[in-house]
């Protein structure tokens, strides 16, 4: 929920259920805390809710990185929030992904650019970038999605990570000094028509460039017609298929169907929450839920050539 104060100025504020999905900590051990520790005092509503606005959300987000860094409760509720700070930066990086979710949440919700950037920057130096996307990035990208879609969050909040993030792997994917050094393999990378997040797409580019992988990339808003014209010019020997929000409401075994029908002559991988619901799976054609499991089956691929 968003209001603005008397000086123009926005003012969000979280329920419990929101708390709990952005920092990883229940809803009860949530009000334990409260009740016994004194963490937070928040607000609460006629009906009795509770509501927690950016400031609240800021020290919840410390607390749930030293708790998931080993942090006992009881010795987090004695320190002030200078001293939260402070412990937080020295946790190493290589501890807990939790803590660099926290932190990139909070950047978000103060649309801080540069601390974004920079710690963007600092994790691709110190962890291998297909944990920093499974484990942080796209988690957080699931977080504060799930926000922006209920209202909760602010969409130039959720633009401003997604574009933050799509900008690095832009950058990334042009910068591999990739050479045509004819490998048998053609990736096919494509999102269903009216699918615009196109983020997962663009780090399965990434990797198959890395690996001297040829790439066809289609990108977001892909229509049957195109797809079915670049299979028959192109002739890829894999396509890829990425669906998150499924706005336009698509039957996904009819869609599996047709598209099983289009690429009969390549192997077909689905991923995303969009396909959660798939129970016709056609043959030649791999549906993954697990993102983890869709990377490394990609990692395969550009292997074997």
């Amino acid at each position: 929920m968003v209001i603005f104060n008397d000086k123009s100025e926005s003012v969000q504020f979280f329920n419990i259920r929101d708390i709990e999905n952005l920092t990883g900590i229940k809803a009860h051990t949530l009000r334990i805390w409260e009740k016994r520790y004194g963490i937070l005092v928040p607000l609460n509503t006629p009906g009795k809710h509770r509501l927690y606005d950016n400031n609240d959300l800021k020290k919840i987000l410390l607390i749930s990185s030293l708790y998931h860094s080993g942090y006992k409760i009881s010795k987090i509720a004695l320190m002030s929030l200078d001293e939260m700070v402070i412990n937080t930066l020295h946790l190493e990086k290589k501890t807990n992904f939790e803590v660099f979710i926290n932190r990139f949440i909070e950047f978000t919700i103060d649309m801080k650019e540069e601390e974004f950037k920079k710690l963007f920057s600092e994790l691709r130096e110190a962890i291998d970038d297909k944990d920093l996307f499974s484990h942080i990035v796209f988690p957080l990208l699931y977080r504060i999605g799930n926000l922006w879609m209920i209202g909760n969050l602010l969409p130039i909040q959720e633009h401003f990570a997604s574009n933050l993030i799509r900008t690095i792997l832009i950058k990334s994917i042009d910068g591999i000094n990739y050479k045509d050094i004819h490998k048998t393999k053609k990736v096919l990378l494509f999102c269903p028509q009216n699918e615009h997040h196109e983020l997962p797409l663009l780090f399965l580019h990434f990797i198959f460039k890395q690996q001297g992988t040829k790439v066809i990339y289609l990108g977001p808003n892909t229509r049957l017609e195109t797809l079915a014209y670049t299979i028959e010019k192109m002739q890829p020997t894999h396509a890829f298929v990425y669906l998150i929000t499924n706005f336009a409401e698509l039957d996904i075994n009819v869609y599996l169907t047709k598209l099983s029908e289009i690429t009969q002559n390549c192997n077909l991988f689905c991923g995303g929450p969009g396909f959660k619901d798939a129970t016709e799976i056609p043959i030649k054609t791999k549906v993954f839920k697990n993102f983890e499991t869709l990377i490394k089956t990609a990692d395969a691929i550009g292997s074997e050539n």
